[in-house]
């Protein structure tokens, strides 16, 4: 048994870039949120149309899920298609339609008589992340979308509707269940980043790295594409919920725990497949990688791997911040002694010049005497503070 088993029995973690300290519980999963909804609506004995508020509204979450994932689809096969993509995309089209039907309907008894599903929304903005290590020209500029195409369909969700319109329409207490579902959401998405982040890292290590002929290449970058595939989904349904999160009011305490998700923070790390590469010393993870990670599951020991190897980089590199400091602090005094000891080397050739009667030789050595004493004063002030810094050792 290591460290890190034990730190992670213990149930303390070093891995925060700040204090390098980090304790990570178990995030609730959309489903586990929804559970809990509906079970306290059967506790409360609440109207049927109230108890099945939050199946509804997850229903609607999904729903923007597979509109997300069709038009990555969409805009990565383009206009220069096969008849069998072509076939694929209207067979989803089709399916995802009639679900946008009948959740539509369905939110006339959700969202009261004030709702007029006839409205005409706009189209849905979405912001999706392209595949970071894939050909730009993999993305069509041009793609077979257009304006009535159901994944660019807005559904009667409050986070679209807006809080006054759910206000007017007498059902503001829909927007709470959202945020709560919306929580869950964005927790499965990073979640499903962490994971895919990890297979993708050590794919590069198993696989890429070992393959020594074109075919084991060619296959090998073929799973690393399929896992890009699937972090770009990942991040780009991330970035819609945190955007819906933002119409709904969120509270102080979720604008910190939710970050807006950048291109840059979706790179690998090359810890786990090459922990001796050059230029890591300080890197650190992106702040999603904190935020209440699960590592249970029997399909989750390379997360374990990646965080192992994350966790005992971070670990050292506290440890080398904690040697430093009590080298800088040693230094701090032997500067403050040096300067005293030559001040009084040169106090002690005054004294000598002056029982010599050397004048010259005595003012010039109280001079020197002088400065050294002020340069201690200054190091000593200078330090003074510095010196009180205390690194919190509760976690040792």
């Amino acid at each position: 048994m290591d460290v890190y088993e034990i730190n992670i029995k213990k149930g303390k973690w070093t891995l925060s870039p700040s204090k390098s300290e980090l304790i990570l519980h178990s995030a609730p999963s959309k489903k586990e949120i929804e559970l809990r909804l509906l079970e306290e609506g059967n506790a409360q004995n609440a109207a049927p149309a109230r108890r099945s508020v939050a199946t509804w509204i997850s229903m609607g979450l999904a729903i923007e899920e597979a509109q997300i994932a069709l038009l990555i689809e969409v805009r990565r096969i383009g206009r220069r298609s096969t008849e069998t993509q072509r076939l694929d995309i209207a067979r989803q089209r089709d399916r995802l339609q009639g679900q946008i039907d009948g959740f539509t309907q369905s939110a006339l008894t959700h969202l009261g008589e004030g709702f007029d599903a006839d409205d005409d929304p706009d189209d849905l903005n979405l912001d999706i992340l392209n595949d970071l290590d894939d050909d730009p020209a993999d993305f069509s500029e041009t793609s077979d979308t257009w304006t009535n195409s159901p994944e660019l369909t807005v559904i009667p969700l409050p986070s679209n509707l807006g809080v006054d319109r759910c206000r007017r329409c007498m059902a503001e207490d829909l927007i709470p269940l959202e945020m709560s579902l919306r929580e869950g959401q964005a927790n499965d998405a990073l979640h499903n980043l962490r994971i895919h982040l990890c297979n993708k890292a050590i794919l590069f290590r198993t696989t890429v790295r070992q393959a020594k002929s074109q075919a084991l290449k060619t296959r090998a970058w073929s799973q690393v594409t399929s896992v890009q595939q699937a972090v770009s989904l990942h991040a780009s349904i991330y970035t819609k919920t945190r955007k819906q999160m933002m119409q709904l009011e969120p509270g102080q305490d979720q604008l910190q725990k939710y970050k807006p998700l950048l291109r840059e923070q979706l790179k690998i790390s090359t810890a786990v497949g090459d922990p001796n590469a050059r230029g890591q010393r300080n890197e650190s993870l992106a702040w999603f990688w904190s935020v209440e990670v699960d590592l249970g599951g029997s399909d989750h020991s390379w997360n374990e791997e990646f965080y192992r190897v994350h966790w005992l980089r971070a670990k050292s590199l506290r440890d080398r911040w904690k040697e430093e400091l009590l080298v800088v602090e040693s230094e701090m005094d032997w500067t403050c002694n040096f300067f005293l000891r030559k001040a009084a080397q040169w106090i002690e050739r005054m004294g000598e010049s002056s029982a010599n009667r050397l004048r010259g030789h005595a003012c010039y050595s109280g001079r020197q005497s002088r400065m050294y004493l002020l340069l201690a004063q200054d190091a000593q002030a200078a330090f003074q503070d510095l010196k009180r810094i205390q690194i919190d050792d509760s976690d040792e």
